[in-house]
């Protein structure tokens, strides 16, 4: 088996799986997501089990987001942390590969004899993560001491967040994330009953879930804590004890392998890293807080990945969801904008909406620049300042065009500039001033989004009332999970307002100068 080389896990894109493109019908909520190692809060063990072997500087402590790998002096970049032997982490085939039997059946000899009907769900042609569920499930009951020790330092269903986790009764918590914690939950359910219930499932002769809280908790174990690698041209999902200790962030500072030739899974930095920094991972460059909390249960204040959807209150997809008193629901939902056409859609012109927000003409490949900082002092300055990459982001989520619509009849003429392909390279310089009339059609363009931002809070608490709350440790995991993160999407929410308030005093301002 040739050797497994370092790779900088950091989310590159990779094509859907088969079935996906086989049935063009399935929704998002049903595609299996990119596996990167999840964040979480919840209470493990300080200790690694026996077999894998932790470098002594590093040990087992308290981050930011809870427990995690830390550093116990400076570490250089290329530094080995832990590696873990084939023997004690679980591994599969994305979907079934002849080649790959051999190497599979080894694994499987490692962990003991399997059950008839395990072994032949586990090399079939389930999902991975079904496959993987199930395994999980068995080992729970049946594993070896090292396992059940595994087992017993991870979290618990009721302190797990992923949304498949989120039941009916918790959904309208998540306001914005209500719809698809809905269909992720009922996806988790209908598995439990078809395939790991006890009683109506599949594999019921193996007894592996009594409950559905039983599946629920192996199922986003599954989804939050796996590795991905690809061996011999074969993608693998892997569970790997410890290892699954590194948290994320979007400056990693590690990377992951599977050593093949040394029959070995192992972390190591990429990055120097200070005595008593944590030791993170990229759970994927260009996740956005809606999939880190849908896979991983988690989200990031300030996650510059975030984009609002200011075309029409998207939140109305939610209504059906979302517990509201109904004199209130119904005040929302008769207040809310439209949904727009295109000529109808409200347009900023890039050069003077840029120039006010203080990012006039530095803008590159979806990278919004600061004026007078480089890209990289501007990712820098974000990745410390959650306000400050929220207005990036709002402003990337604006609709942006090189000059202003004009409607004549059934035609509209304007150089739409997406806001997802920003580019400057080869670009003029652009016109910062306004026309009169251009001033008048920005005027309305401000203040129709500024409807939308308002429209899109309408229907849930503001950032203020719930800012109150985030910090408290009142109520459940979930509740407070889902209160943090509606309150981060609505400052997000604001933060395109506050944006547009901006411009809006700028042109002010600017009349007042040309008639002086």
């Amino acid at each position: 088996m040739p050797h497994s080389t370092w790779r900088c896990n950091c989310g590159q894109s990779r094509q859907l799986p088969s079935f996906v493109a086989q049935r063009p019908n399935i929704t998002l909520q049903h595609v299996v997501p990119k596996r990167y190692k999840s964040l979480r809060s919840s209470p493990i063990v300080c200790s690694a089990p026996a077999c894998v072997e932790v470098d002594e500087s590093v040990h087992v402590g308290q981050t930011l987001y809870g427990r995690g790998l830390l550093s116990r002096q400076d570490l250089p970049s290329g530094k080995r942390l832990l590696s873990v032997p084939f023997s004690q982490l679980l591994l599969l085939p994305d979907k079934v590969d002849p080649s790959f039997q051999k190497i599979q059946e080894r694994f499987l000899r490692d962990h003991g004899e399997l059950p008839v009907d395990l072994l032949r769900f586990i090399q079939g042609e389930a999902r991975w993560d079904l496959r993987l569920t199930a395994w999980l499930l068995w080992l729970a009951t049946h594993g070896s001491k090292f396992w059940k020790q595994y087992i017993q330092s991870l979290p618990k269903e009721h302190e797990m967040t992923c949304l498949l986790n989120y039941s009916p009764e918790e959904q309208p918590q998540l306001q914005w994330l209500a719809s698809e914690a809905a269909a992720q939950h009922t996806w988790a359910q209908d598995s439990h009953t078809s395939i790991f219930s006890s009683q109506t499932g599949l594999l019921r002769s193996l007894q592996l879930a009594n409950t559905l809280q039983d599946t629920l908790w192996a199922m986003s174990l599954v989804r939050s804590r796996t590795f991905s690698e690809a061996v011999q041209s074969t993608d693998l999902a892997l569970m790997v004890p410890t290892a699954d200790l590194a948290n994320h962030s979007f400056q990693q500072n590690s990377v992951y392998a599977l050593r093949a030739t040394q029959g070995t899974f192992e972390l190591k930095s990429c990055q120097p890293i200070k005595e008593g920094q944590a030791v993170c991972i990229s759970y994927g460059a260009d996740k956005t807080n809606a999939e880190l909390m849908r896979d991983y249960g988690f989200f990031v204040p300030g996650n510059p990945n975030d984009r609002l959807d200011l075309a029409v209150s998207s939140w109305q997809q939610h209504a059906p969801v979302v517990a509201k008193p109904a004199q209130l629901l119904f005040k929302a939902l008769n207040g809310s904008p439209a949904p727009l056409t295109e000529e109808q859609r409200p347009r900023l012109l890039a050069g003077p909406f840029l120039k006010a927000v203080g990012l006039a003409g530095k803008v590159q490949a979806n990278k919004l620049l600061i004026a007078g900082l480089s890209r990289k002092e501007t990712s820098a300055a974000c990745a410390e300042d959650a306000d400050l990459s929220r207005k990036l982001a709002a402003v990337l989520s604006l609709p942006v065009c090189k000059s202003a619509s004009v409607v004549d009849g059934s035609r509209t003429t304007s150089s739409f500039w997406p806001p997802k392909s920003f580019t400057d390279s080869g670009e003029p310089a652009l016109r910062t001033t306004l026309t009169s009339r251009e001033r008048a059609q920005q005027r309305q363009a401000v203040d129709m989004l500024q409807k939308h931002c308002k429209s899109l809070q309408a229907w849930g608490t503001g950032p203020e009332s719930d800012d109150s709350f985030a910090d408290s440790s009142a109520g459940t995991p979930r509740q407070r999970q889902a209160l943090r993160a509606r309150t981060d999407h609505n400052c997000l929410i604001q933060a395109a307002h506050s944006v547009l308030e901006t411009y809006k005093q700028s042109m002010n301002q600017n009349v007042v100068l040309s008639r002086s």
